[in-house]
């Protein structure tokens, strides 16, 4: 299992934080690698959006995700429940009316057999450095547009 956690200070209010990150129009904006997000349901804001995503990290990885937590300017998580296990889980602190506090946690579980050990060896580095990335861009837009 790949587990990274990325802190982050963002010069905006956490209500356009949490609205940007929860928009999954502005994913690819932001999630380093993404080629491709189809919503599955027509809820597409909120616990129980669905959609099917691929995610470019060395190899492509696939898997589609459910909203499982959904806090309103708050907190947002997702967990995969098909293909690639994987969840993102953002919390939103406000710091005052300008500026808040992003903790990102991202995980990828390719499972315990050799297959799996071997993929997620292979795959960790990218992951790092993916959810790296994806903090860098998320601030920079969020940022740019605030």
């Amino acid at each position: 299992m790949a587990d990274v956690t990325i802190d982050l200070d963002i010069n905006a209010s956490a209500t356009d934080v949490f609205n940007y990150i929860s928009d999954y129009t502005k994913c690819s904006s932001y999630i380093y690698g993404l080629q491709h997000l189809q919503p599955l349901t027509e809820l597409t804001r909120g616990k129980g959006a669905k959609f099917e995503g691929r995610v470019k990290m060395g190899a492509s990885l696939e898997s589609c995700v459910e909203v499982t937590e959904f806090e309103e300017g708050v907190h947002y998580a997702t967990q995969s429940f098909k293909g690639v296990k994987n969840g993102m889980d953002w919390t939103v602190s406000p710091v005052d009316d300008g500026n808040a506090k992003v903790r990102l946690i991202w995980t990828f579980d390719f499972g315990s057999g050799i297959a799996g050990r071997t993929i997620g060896k292979l795959v960790e580095p990218f992951i790092k450095i993916a959810a790296k990335q994806s903090a860098e861009d998320l601030k920079n837009g969020i940022e740019a547009g605030a």
